[in-house]
């Protein structure tokens, strides 16, 4: 189950804020630079003549070569050679983050936004302080999550702009109640639970699963045969849930903090879902009082909500009409089976 306000699968998180954004920076439209490639013949006729002109085409222009990506044992690699399976491993995901790229590029243009360094340096230094409180840490968990999600240079910065254009767009609409606090601050103070999950599609291979955990076999096993959620790879484990914490559905947090730590729990139906839940162990809350930790939560509370905002605009920009693939590789990763 991803966290609502986590992933795109939805995030609904029943907060609403509401602060006085940051002084507008500077706006100036940009215009897209337009290429005009080709050539011009000119030809000149004397005024008093009537002969016709033919101009003869010039030879026929052969396709450039595929280009040379790699080099194993003097042997070229083009990128055609790859091109199909490269389509198919992330093409579908390169061509949506394009589609909502230029999407945004337009919006910015109509209201007049300008992303400059400093917008991605703030945007760098954010994904770093969320990753870690110590910054070396954080560094070198930034370092490994660019490296296990591709984002190289081009990638990366692409993504600090976007992430710097929504967050520029929602500012207005942020709210922040009190509720969004104290659920902000009992996410970092509260007590937090380790818990598995395994999610199928009905009542019957629910009970299957569960009679397969009563005779025997690991939780785990059975969550990576059997569960539908994105935490099947990991044994159906997730992240630590908090009681306040509203990425997680409130029928969810009531389940993992009524349950006793081993114990598996009866098949519950949540989000279209029915889920097998087994709490593993809890993390206590730290001590820290509500009005000790008031500064953090907020801007903790204001990160959250902005990520929601965020993610609803970007699914609004996003084309009406689905991506058409029409290479059968790129189709491949655009329609992922479900």
């Amino acid at each position: 189950m991803s966290p609502e306000h986590g992933t795109l699968d939805g995030m609904t998180v029943p907060l609403t804020f509401r602060t006085s954004p940051n002084p507008p920076a500077s706006r100036r439209g940009f215009r897209p630079g337009i290429l005009i490639a080709g050539s011009l013949q000119f030809v000149l006729l004397g005024c008093q003549t009537s002969s016709d002109v033919r101009v003869s085409p010039g030879p026929a222009m052969a396709p450039p070569p595929p280009r040379p990506i790699a080099m194993v044992d003097r042997e070229r690699i083009t990128i055609a050679d790859v091109e199909p399976e490269l389509l198919e491993a992330i093409g579908g995901r390169i061509v949506q983050e394009h589609v909502l790229d230029v999407t945004l590029a337009r919006t910015a243009a109509r209201e007049g936004m300008v992303i400059d360094a400093a917008d991605l340096n703030r945007e760098r230094a954010m994904l770093v302080a969320n990753l870690a409180e110590d910054p070396d840490r954080g560094e070198r968990l930034l370092e490994e999550l660019r490296r296990s999600q591709g984002l190289g240079p081009i990638r990366f910065e692409a993504l600090l702009r976007r992430t710097a254009l929504l967050r520029r767009l929602v500012a207005e609409d942020v709210e922040i109640t009190d509720t969004a606090r104290r659920g902000a601050h009992d996410l970092r103070h509260g007590p937090r639970r380790t818990t598995r999950i395994i999610a199928v599609g009905d009542l019957r291979t629910a009970a299957e699963a569960r009679a397969r955990i009563a005779a025997g076999t690991p939780f785990a096993t059975v969550a990576v045969e059997s569960s539908l959620d994105a935490s099947a790879a990991r044994g159906g484990l997730l992240a630590p849930v908090s009681r306040l914490d509203p990425s997680w559905p409130a029928a969810f947090r009531k389940i993992v903090f009524q349950a006793l730590f081993g114990d598996l729990s009866d098949p519950v139906q949540i989000d279209g879902r029915v889920l097998l839940v087994q709490v593993e162990s809890e993390q206590p809350a730290t001590g820290v009082t509500f009005e000790a930790g008031r500064e953090i939560a907020e801007a903790d509370a204001r990160l959250a909500v902005e990520r929601l905002l965020m993610d609803r605009l970007a699914r609004r920009l996003m084309p009406k009409g689905r991506v058409e693939a029409l290479d059968p590789s790129l189709r491949w990763s655009l329609s992922p089976i479900e």
